[in-house]
């Protein structure tokens, strides 16, 4: 089943992508329905089948991010063998070495949007970059969670455009400005849906890639993460308690990379971008200037 959070007259609400259009699903709120759990999703199905037998399908004027204002955003921060590779040529503050540990760094519920929506370069010469993710959307509440039982807990999965302000990011400070580099307005780009457990049982088989204006640049299996799904969830929740609806996305691939093209090419406004994961599907964002 692929869920989405649609736009019809002015209301929100969630529905069931299909072939023809969206069936209904009765809950305005994506959130609500992950809370709700199995019994939830049955009465989405039963509704579902009801739309199909009825011809009641609904053509939304809009797909928006599947869920606006996620409790916790959790991005993987280095988490790709080919990142720690391409990462040894580039001047940051510290060589970057394979990790022992998986480490994260938080968005800002704030800086989320959905297909479509522009992304804003907040002042011209900012360091705008694009980065495609596997976001993995929590079903239930985590607490010390080990890998052999992680997958449990998931309930979805979705696409993560994580967009970065380089020069925020990596070089305005003498240590990382994670929060702002990553947590600007617009900065995290959502959906267009969520895929269910289910229907993608081994995650590290997903292909990622990205193109800007149709030029092809990251191109990547999640089987090259150094840490899967699993045990980011398990890394997590030794200390942070995952509740339903927050988001944990894997990390991204080298290559590809505006910042680690030569010479650097950052988005710039007027810019189109697509990240896209097979079987989940894929997310065009346009760039527009914030000033």
């Amino acid at each position: 089943m692929r869920l989405v959070t649609y736009a019809l007259n002015g209301e929100s609400a969630v529905g069931v992508k299909l072939p023809g259009g969206v069936a209904d699903s009765g809950y305005s709120s994506m959130l609500d329905l992950i809370r709700g759990g199995e019994p939830a999703l049955e009465r989405v199905r039963r509704r579902t089948t009801e739309a199909e037998r009825s011809g009641s399908l609904i053509r939304p004027e809009r797909i928006l991010a599947p869920i606006p204002r996620p409790g916790k955003l959790l991005f993987a921060y280095v988490n790709f063998y080919s990142v720690v590779e391409a990462f040894k040529d580039v001047d940051l503050v510290e060589e970057i070495s394979i990790p022992q540990a998986a480490s994260f760094f938080s968005k800002l519920p704030t800086s989320v949007i959905g297909p479509g929506d522009a992304v804003v370069k907040p002042y011209p010469d900012c360091e705008l970059d694009y980065s495609v993710e596997l976001g993995v959307v929590i079903g239930k509440t985590a607490k010390k969670i080990g890998p052999e039982n992680a997958l449990e807990y998931v309930f979805g999965y979705t696409v993560c455009h994580d967009v970065s302000a380089r020069d925020i990011e990596l070089r305005r400070n003498p240590w990382f400005d994670t929060t702002f580099g990553k947590g600007c307005d617009t900065f995290c780009v959502l959906g267009p849906e969520i895929v269910l457990r289910d229907e993608i049982p081994d995650p590290s088989r997903l292909h990622l890639s990205s193109s800007v204006n149709g030029e092809p640049r990251q191109s990547e299996s999640a089987a090259g993460m150094i840490f899967d799904v699993q045990h980011q969830i398990a890394a997590i929740t030794e200390f942070v308690t995952l509740e339903p609806g927050d988001i944990v996305s894997g990390g991204t691939p080298a290559e590809g990379l505006g910042m680690l093209m030569d010479p650097p090419r950052w988005l710039e406004p007027g810019d189109e971008v697509t990240v896209e994961i097979d079987r989940i599907g894929k997310l065009t964002n346009p760039v527009a200037a914030g000033w």
